[in-house]
């Protein structure tokens, strides 16, 4: 069954099956071509997923009850990355040896070569990044081209990181796609996506951070003062809509991570320079509106928590949103 909001890109997917060919067929609509074999005691099974789809992203919910001893082709066309909830995985693989996940592990599915997938009894948190999109994100802010970008593992390069994605998959789910309000505002689902390729890229053994420490050892470069007022100017003038690293790269000639860099050594931090006029953007539509609405101001602004949104509006502006809205 799927659903959606119409014309923004955004739907919702549910399956529920015990039957091995109807969960073959979704695996193959929307994974990879997959051979299922319940397991050898008889008992029987059943798989459920529930998905959010947004451009460039989905996250899934998935369980499976009993056992399922699957051989899988790899995903060619996603990074799709298991957290597991309860119960296990094991993947028997060519390309990177077997891989055994329990309660609280993460993983991205093998990318090369077909597997042996066996889960029993599990749940998992899934998301899935479109990987064209990935590339090029990796391109635009750090410079590496989109066609050498590749994973060199599947597992988190450490702890720490592994607990970043799950802190940013909840967060994204929950407290931003998981609110109605925001699933009709492109600002707030490119802002879902790059979020969590951002952490993708930081959580995930890749090429990018294989040249990171390379980088890191390159001077800063200086930008000229009327490209750092073309960027400020740009960034004003186009608040409204997403920001991209390509606008970065576009605007300086440099990837979005040197710009970034290039800036901040000029005193302007882009974050803060969007948030500012995204802020003053706000209050204008607050002052103007006829009955303005202050959660649907700020969500058409890129401001996903209503609370921290009022805070920092009465810091600003010395009143809430919500007074201004009445003036």
């Amino acid at each position: 069954m799927a659903d959606g909001v119409p014309g923004t890109g955004v739907g919702r997917i549910s399956f529920r099956s015990s039957e091995p060919a109807a969960v073959e067929q979704f695996a193959a609509e929307h994974y990879s071509a997959t051979s299922v074999r319940p397991a050898e005691n008889g008992r029987s099974f059943e798989m459920g997923h529930d998905t959010l789809v947004v451009p460039g992203l989905e996250l899934s919910q998935l369980w499976v009850t009993l056992t399922i001893d699957a051989a899988a082709d790899p995903v060619q066309d996603r990074y799709v990355v298991d957290t597991v909830c309860g119960g296990r995985l094991e993947w028997d693989t060519e390309a990177y040896g077997t891989i055994r996940l329990g309660t609280g592990d993460v993983a991205v599915m093998p990318v090369q070569g077909r597997f042996r997938d066996l889960v029993e009894d599990v749940d998992l948190d899934v998301a899935a990044l479109d990987a064209r999109r990935v590339a090029e994100f990796a391109e635009q802010a750090h410079g590496i081209a989109a066609e050498r970008f590749a994973l060199t593992g599947l597992r988190p390069v450490s702890e720490s990181a592994a607990r970043w994605w799950d802190a940013t998959l909840v967060h994204v789910r929950d407290r931003v796609l998981g609110n109605p309000l925001l699933l009709d505002n492109p600002m707030v689902l490119d802002a879902a996506f790059h979020r969590l390729a951002v952490t993708f890229l930081a959580t995930f053994p890749n090429t990018v951070l294989d040249r990171a420490a390379e980088r890191a050892r390159r001077p800063v470069p200086r930008l000229a003062a009327g490209v750092v007022r073309g960027v400020i100017e740009h960034l004003r003038a186009h608040a409204d809509r997403p920001a991209r690293p390509a606008d970065l790269v576009a605007l300086t000639g440099m990837p979005a991570r040197t710009a970034l860099a290039s800036l901040r050594r000029a005193g302007v931090d882009p974050a803060l320079l969007l948030r500012h006029t995204r802020m003053y953007g706000a209050r204008r539509d607050l002052l103007t509106g006829d009955r303005p609405d202050p959660a649907r101001v700020a969500a058409r602004w890129g401001f996903t928590h209503l609370g921290r949104f009022r805070v920092a509006y009465a810091r600003e502006f010395g009143e809430t949103p919500e007074e201004t809205a009445r003036s």
